[in-house]
């Protein structure tokens, strides 16, 4: 998968885990400023962890704080780094 195609599928499964967001899910948007607060956070998390087969180190969820930073995760979980 390309970055774009992953930045969609988290926009999507964002958008699944929370219907009600009060903003446009967007790569730049933060999670906060969308309205998810910690525990829908972890849901997606969740829900990324499943739908991409992985495990994302609890040191490592502090950090995904936007669409972007999952995608970027992912990247570098792909590549290995």
């Amino acid at each position: 998968m390309t970055r774009d195609e992953i930045i969609v599928e988290i926009i999507n499964l964002t958008l699944r885990t929370a219907p009600d967001l009060e903003g446009e899910v967007t790569a730049d948007a933060s999670f906060e400023n969308l309205g998810l607060d910690s525990l829908t956070r972890i849901d997606l998390l969740a829900a990324v962890e499943k739908n991409f087969g992985l495990s994302v180190p609890d040191d490592k969820v502090g950090d995904l704080l936007r669409v972007s930073d999952v995608a970027d995760f992912l990247m570098a979980y792909k590549a290995g780094v």
